[in-house]
């Protein structure tokens, strides 16, 4: 799978532009703020329904402007467009058919994006995992991503009923318990899907991670879970007083967490700059095999900013890693000229977009 061009209106600091692109290798070269970032999240749009890096679509839209649009021509024969206007109207197309729920767009042009802001993953909260986990595994099934939405809305339901209480004698257990008997299923799926895939997924984790890490530092994954197999929807009795008094249901997948691990210590703790990208670089690479194993189809892969923090060996080791048969369509984003110029010299088909300021102009 490969994106041949892309016409961008009033997307973050791009005016009107229209790029084309090489089924092969792209490098996006302009300074700091000249737009690099902004036209592959425009990509990343495309494949998702939504920014990369902002979480409201409003912040997309260019300043004074009321809309944006994002059209682009695939290489499956299929056109897909994306819009937004204010104050909140979404809309994406596949060939002019108007998608009636977003969900249903997703899946169908795969991508990996590998962006500064990933190094959240490592040092923030348990959520920025479980979001970039979910993300991955809805696109692969959708039953777990049905399951999964039906899980958030009760779970959002049941809290909302434990916010409304004043006092814990007024709570209605038969009223609990018809969140209850269904939240113990979708634990049981959830729970088991993430333990399985986390494991396979771990698998070809080290094996990406060995041959760009180049030492003898061992990183893994491990799924971690406050809810077990063992459990019936009794155990929210047992937990009933706790989630009364902090309002919020206190056990389920919607706690679970994904450690991050070097040689069986939290990375974000005991890890170097260097290493902490390495392992993000793995784990987004880990993400496209697993992509591309499931949906046949090779994903698109986004590099911004990917050598920030590396030394050269690891570039090196990174860029020959890149020219592996069974990449298709990658993209990579970068700001220094003499980085560029030895990268050209180990890349011999590569495409040159420079931008500058929202534009862009092809070498």
């Amino acid at each position: 799978m490969h994106i041949d061009k892309i016409k961008i209106n009033n997307f973050k600091n791009y005016i009107s532009t229209e790029v084309k692109f090489s089924n092969k290798i792209n490098f996006l070269f302009g300074k700091n703020g000249a737009g690099k970032t902004n036209l592959l999240d425009a990509i990343h749009y495309l494949s998702y329904g939504k920014s990369a890096i902002n979480n409201f679509d409003s912040d997309n839209i260019l300043i004074k402007k009321t809309f944006f649009k994002i059209e682009g021509d695939y290489s499956n024969n299929l056109s897909y467009k994306c819009t937004f206007e204010q104050p909140n109207i979404k809309k994406i197309y596949e060939n002019n058919d108007k998608y009636s729920k977003v969900k249903d767009h997703i899946g169908k042009i795969p991508l990996v994006f590998v962006n500064p802001y990933d190094i959240n993953l490592i040092r923030n909260y348990s959520s920025e995992r479980r979001r970039f986990f979910d993300q991955l595994f809805s696109q692969i099934d959708k039953n777990y991503l049905d399951s999964l939405l039906t899980y958030n809305r009760l779970i959002k339901q049941r809290n909302t009923y434990l916010k409304s209480l004043s006092t814990i004698e007024s709570i209605d257990i038969n009223h609990l318990k018809v969140y209850d008997e269904k939240l113990i299923k979708l634990n049981y799926y959830i729970h088991n899907f993430r333990k399985e895939k986390v494991k396979k997924f771990g698998k070809k984790f080290i094996s990406v991670s060995s041959e760009l890490n180049k030492s003898k530092d061992n990183f893994s994954i491990l799924y971690s879970s406050n809810f077990n197999e063992d459990m019936s929807h009794q155990v929210f009795e047992k937990y009933l007083e706790k989630d009364f008094y902090t309002k919020k249901t206190n056990i389920g997948i919607h706690n679970d967490d994904y450690l991050f691990n070097m040689n069986n210590k939290l990375i974000k703790r005991i890890g170097s700059q260097g290493q902490q990208k390495t392992f993000i670089i793995s784990l987004k690479l880990s993400e496209f095999y697993l992509l591309k194993e499931k949906l046949l189809i090779s994903p698109i892969i986004l590099l911004d900013d990917i050598f920030h923090k590396l030394d050269d060996r690891k570039i090196n080791v990174l860029v020959n890693y890149l020219l592996k048969e069974e990449f298709s369509q990658i993209f990579i984003s970068d700001s220094i000229e003499d980085r560029l110029n030895e990268i050209k010299k180990i890349i011999k088909k590569i495409k040159i977009i420079n931008i500058d300021k929202g534009k862009t102009y092809e070498e």
